[in-house]
């Protein structure tokens, strides 16, 4: 199959650009998420055409956003615990849990005055569209979610490495909210199950929608079809090239063997009443601020700058987050103090 122009929209359109398509299947975490980077100064420098990847990871790990903090982000012991390894990005975004049940798309390209929010706007819609072909209507969120009806199912990251332009995303086949709260480090554990139970309201998975995965293959030539279709590209299959290969042995493999490219320093921070700034899927978050007393805290549940709930929390290890009454002066101080930070945009 290597080299053979496909995925061509009907009717058949020859000025479409062509691109690779690069098929990693089932792979190490650090190989489904990573290579990415290893065909980046390649398609940067020309010495390849822009392409397009699929992987799926054969096991767990947690994927670090490029300006995230490992020591503010992971809790240590679930890492440990469950003995998975922590994958910094080269994109942006923010902490995710990833597993053998998701499916990776990743654009690397080069193009005069692409890069930003565009790209995330011109390259979504078409996996939305696949999905929506595949039997899951999807619609794009912007920025970077793709969403049924208003629960998130995927998000999506970009950013520049070596020379090139990346875009990465996934779908969601099954949804370990479990796993995705528990990962977290958070200020106090009463802050948990409130991040459950925000993660069961706001993430969904294709398995909650529909009560099956999907095809991952069929999806694959869906989604390189309606990228034809939306009038961006055709692909060519391909395999990885042998420099490719040697520069993710030798370098990027070993970039991310080093616990220092994992444990970045936090970008430099003003000072803030806010403890813990969680997205949970667009505009949905929460936020932790200091309370009134010694080792209180306030708890909002965010849409945007406005509060939809709040929670006082003892400083006590078994203290249990305690609801506030929307009419209380606590409830308004607490929507106040969001409001003045923005929340989440």
């Amino acid at each position: 199959m290597s080299g053979q122009v496909t995925d061509g929209p009907s009717p058949f359109r020859p000025e479409l650009p062509v691109w690779r398509r690069i098929d990693l299947g089932r792979c190490s975490p650090l190989r489904a998420q990573t290579f990415v980077e290893s065909v980046a100064p390649f398609v940067g420098a020309g010495e390849v055409p822009n392409t397009l990847l699929f992987a799926r990871p054969d096991s767990p790990y947690v994927s670090l956003g490029f300006h995230q903090s490992f020591a503010e982000e992971v809790d240590p012991q679930f890492v440990a615990r469950r003995r998975i390894p922590v994958i910094r990005r080269v994109e942006g975004g923010g902490t995710t849990w990833l597993d053998s049940d998701q499916w990776f798309y990743q654009l690397v390209y080069r193009d005069e005055g692409a890069g930003g929010p565009g790209d995330l706007a011109r390259f979504l819609r078409p996996v939305a569209e696949a999905a929506t072909e595949q039997g899951l209507t999807l619609t794009v969120r912007p920025p970077s979610d793709l969403v049924v009806g208003e629960r998130k199912i995927s998000g999506n990251a970009g950013g520049d490495w070596d020379g090139a332009h990346i875009l990465v995303g996934g779908i969601l086949g099954r949804a370990d909210r479990e796993s995705m709260a528990d990962l977290l480090r958070l200020p106090h554990p009463g802050v948990r199950p409130i991040v459950r139970a925000e993660l069961a309201r706001w993430v969904t998975s294709w398995v909650d929608e529909t009560g099956h995965l999907p095809e991952w293959t069929a999806f694959a030539d869906a989604v390189t079809k309606a990228f034809g279709e939306a009038g961006l590209f055709r692909t060519r299959s391909a395999d990885p090239s042998e420099a490719e290969e040697a520069h993710f042995r030798r370098e990027t493999v070993v970039r991310h063997q080093e616990t220092t490219w994992r444990e970045l320093p936090p970008l430099p921070r003003t000072a803030s009443s806010v403890e813990r700034r969680l997205r949970v899927a667009g505009p949905h978050g929460i936020l932790v601020l200091a309370g009134p007393g010694s080792g209180e805290r306030r708890i909002a549940i965010v849409n945007g700058a406005e509060v939809g709930a709040g929670y006082t929390l003892g400083p006590s290890l078994e203290a249990v987050a305690r609801p506030l009454p929307r009419e209380s002066s606590e409830f308004e101080e607490l929507a106040a103090a969001v409001r003045s930070i923005t929340g989440f945009d």
